[in-house]
């Protein structure tokens, strides 16, 4: 079978959850079928021009035994009005260059069967595109981009989506992302129809879709009370290879409590809540170690390195890290935390933490709260409430053997071979629709 995978990012361009999935999934089917992968990641621009589309291939090594996965990765340059406010907006769901692109791969690479993960700066009228051809289409719902413009549920003033009110909170809730100013909200009714054309789009798209898969019962339930029929909807956990990760490689360590995150340096993540809740713990009781691209938010990053310093404590940015050395972090590490601000859908650091046998410690709403057993194998904390997570870590701090009680809990996680053997029965069903 020949697969495509699509994604709006890919390692080793980018670093985030769905493009290091993505990257794990091609090489595990590329062991049993011709797997490409079509993203985007625009580099530095060439002079000259109103839009600049340039197409590579190349290719990503598979493990061993399995063949290489094609890439095509598309760089797109706007200039004019396409690099204006409005040409951004519009480029996030639809872009007529990309759509072009992807229409020359597919009669390239000719698939049997397309699955997308992520279409945010391609375009979502690359799914009815697909389809158009008699291709069966996939999607994996990853965050609530088909609902929300930003992805995530969340104002920017940390209050999680309280609805959308014919597009005027979208506008507020972009306008204070982009133009923090009181008189963008005399625009909000004019500008409310686009939000809502935004979302027709979207949502057409994903329902154009033979099936859609979701690692979360939360996140499907979102869906399917905005409407979203319900016998689409596949839950699959996602799957990790774990030839990089060990529960044997973790070691007890006589000092301070070590305490791990991992993952992207962004507020909605919740980064500055674990810094403040660490900053109250006693001096000398736990170190703290943040791993992650501090370059990609570099204002909210200098903000927490102020406060660790303000703090005075054990705690460090450590920077990126790639993912094949997630095992040595995790075995360097006591507890994970995931203070996550925003619904979160199924972080791979959980995955990860459990393969290392390292308990989890996680804002408690969203996917999360079914992702981790509070009190089993991990802890929950009011999201978004430090005063609360310093209690949490300063238990384990207290009683050494709660520690241990929780590591002897953390179940294993999905293998990327489980996974693919389920998902391979999907891609079969919807072949037969």
């Amino acid at each position: 079978m020949r697969i495509l995978l699509v994604a709006h990012k890919f390692p080793p361009y980018s670093l985030g959850g769905v493009e290091v999935y993505t990257q794990h999934l091609a090489r595990a089917l590329a062991s049993q079928h011709e797997v490409a992968v079509f993203f985007r990641h625009d580099g530095v621009p060439a002079p000259g021009g109103d839009t600049l589309l340039v197409e590579h291939d190349e290719e990503l090594d598979g493990k061993p035994g399995a063949g290489g996965v094609l890439t095509r990765r598309i760089a797109l340059h706007p200039r004019g009005l396409r690099a204006s406010v409005a040409g951004e907006f519009w480029g996030t769901f639809l872009n007529r260059h990309v759509e072009a692109s992807f229409a020359r791969f597919l009669d390239l690479f000719r698939p049997d069967l397309v699955h997308f993960q992520h279409v945010m700066a391609l375009s979502a009228r690359l799914l009815p595109l697909a389809r158009r051809r008699g291709v069966p289409v996939v999607l994996t719902l990853h965050d609530y981009w088909f609902l929300c413009g930003n992805s995530q549920l969340i104002w920017p003033d940390g209050q999680t989506c309280r609805g959308k009110a014919w597009g005027m909170n979208c506008v507020r809730c972009a306008a204070a992302a982009r133009f923090p100013s009181p008189a963008a909200s005399a625009l909000r009714p004019a500008l409310a129809p686009l939000f809502a054309y935004r979302d027709r789009v979207v949502r057409h798209a994903a329902l154009s879709a033979d099936a859609l898969v979701s690692p979360s019962h939360f996140l499907i339930d979102r869906y399917v009370a905005a409407g979203f029929p319900a016998g689409r909807l596949h839950y699959l956990e996602n799957g990790l290879p774990l030839d990089h990760l060990d529960r044997g490689a973790w070691r007890p360590s006589p000092g301070p409590l070590r305490i791990t995150f991992l993952g992207s340096i962004a507020w909605q993540k919740g980064v500055h809540v674990l810094v403040e809740a660490f900053n109250r713990l006693a001096p000398g009781t736990a170190r703290l170690r943040i791993w992650g691209d501090a370059d990609v938010f570099a204002g909210y990053a200098a903000r927490l390195r102020a406060a660790i310093e303000a703090g005075g404590s054990e705690a460090a940015l450590m920077g990126r890290v790639a993912n094949e050395r997630a095992g040595e972090v995790l075995a360097d590490s006591d507890v994970v935390v995931v203070p996550s601000v925003w619904y979160e859908n199924s972080p791979v650091v959980i995955q990860e933490a459990r393969a290392a046998g390292v308990p989890v410690v996680v804002s408690g709403h969203g996917a999360l709260v079914d992702k981790v057993r509070d009190g089993v194998d991990g802890f929950h904390f009011a999201p978004g409430d430090p005063e609360e997570l310093r209690r949490t870590l300063q238990r384990l701090i207290d009683d050494p053997t709660l520690l241990s009680r929780l590591r002897a809990n953390v179940p294993p996680p999905v293998s990327m071979a489980e996974h693919v053997s389920a998902l391979s029965s999907l891609y079969r069903q919807t072949m037969l629709v």
